[in-house]
């Protein structure tokens, strides 16, 4: 028997000991495995569980065969009973024990919404420190490429609104404005920015496409259109922004791109105000980042750069899921309740979907008065 498994009976053999009682001032302590209330699921019930379900879910092959930690998720309980009981103290009782007596051999996943809540602040945080890293260093990279390296005369660049800016609560202009400030701080005086909203004489635009990585739609517009408009907007003596006093609300799948430039714009406008465009999907968000030649919209550089990462739980890492089930057979008759209840736990393959491992505790109590569990 290993030393993990001869822990944990032996802080078994102390449970069921458990504590001499004593009286304190505010009542009477027992112990926990005492029986206080006739009838239902006591607390000698759960930590008999856990205690009988620890070693045998460390003994199971896909467990103590595999490369720890085996990451497993806890599926929400089931309560089948006629008992009102917070069914996860089953599972949580069970987790506590693995992680106190399984020596680093499993993980569990954490699902407790005050934690996600707190994690995402904390990722966001990382997130934005991340950011500013990426900026500088795609900064360092475009300001020393050859293109503008090996040019006789400073080159020009112009600064084009990113497609699909604000389109899902992000700001992709702003990360084009702070990369154009790295840009110039390391092109050492080879590179020279026009100022926003103007293009005359520029020799190239800075510019680039925003979209998150889904297979859904989620605001994405044509890049090709969104060229043309701004190119014909400029020849036009036009705003680069575009804000005319629209208030169509279409969706994105509604609208069909004509070659009429002003049907056209209108239709981006609309588009761009959408409320399908507004929403903030969890995935990854990235801004393709392009210097493009005006005259023949041939883009000569692009960079990818996440701006926004997925926040995920790692279900994908979890090797197995851990279930359970509390299930009742209850009769009564005379004022006599009888109450069979059985509790049983599964591992399951998420690849395969095949139950790897499966155990059951089974009680039956009977009372004369009803249970209420707070």
């Amino acid at each position: 028997m290993n030393t993990t498994k001869l822990k944990y009976l032996a802080a078994g053999a102390v449970l069921v000991a458990g504590c001499v009682s004593s009286d304190v001032s505010s009542g009477r302590r027992v112990d926990l495995d005492d029986e206080t209330v006739d009838g239902g699921i006591s607390s000698s019930d759960i930590r008999t569980v856990a205690s009988k379900m620890g070693p045998a879910i460390l003994s199971v092959p896909e467990v103590a065969d595999g490369q720890p930690p085996v990451r497993i998720k806890i599926a929400d309980v089931k309560n089948s009973s006629r008992f009102f009981i917070d069914a996860d103290i089953f599972a949580k009782n069970l987790r506590v024990e693995l992680n106190r007596y399984g020596n680093g051999q499993v993980r569990f996943l954490d699902k407790n919404a005050n934690t996600q809540t707190a994690r995402a602040s904390v990722l966001k945080d990382k997130q934005e420190e991340d950011l500013r890293r990426d900026i500088r260093e795609l900064g360092r990279e475009m300001g020393g490429i050859a293109l503008f390296q090996n040019a006789a005369n400073p080159v020009k660049i112009a600064v084009i609104p990113v497609l699909n800016a604000n389109l899902v609560n992000m700001n992709a202009d702003s990360f084009t404005a702070m990369l154009r400030s790295e840009i110039l701080n390391a092109s050492g005086g080879k590179v020279q920015f026009l100022m926003p909203g103007h293009t005359e004489g520029a020799d190239y635009w800075l510019t680039g496409q925003f979209y998150p990585e889904s297979l859904k739609k989620e605001g994405i517009i044509n890049l090709a259109e969104y060229i043309d408009v701004v190119d014909e907007r400029i020849k036009a003596g036009k705003s680069l922004y575009l804000d005319p006093p629209s208030t169509t609300t279409v969706t994105p799948s509604s609208v069909v791109m004509t070659t009429e430039p002003t049907m056209r714009e209108s239709a981006l406008v609309d588009m761009l105000r959408s409320p399908a465009m507004q929403a903030n999907p969890n995935v990854n968000k990235r801004l393709n980042v392009m210097i493009v030649k005006p005259d023949d919209k041939l883009c000569v550089y692009e960079k990818t750069a996440l701006l926004d990462r997925r926040i995920s739980d790692n279900s994908g890492k979890a090797a197995l899921i851990l279930s359970c089930e509390i299930s009742g057979l209850s009769q009564a008759l005379n004022g006599t309740k009888s109450d069979y209840l059985m509790i049983t736990m599964q591992l399951v393959d998420p690849e395969s979907n095949e139950v790897v491992w499966e155990d059951a505790y089974e009680v039956k109590r009977v009372s004369r008065a009803g249970i209420v569990y707070r």
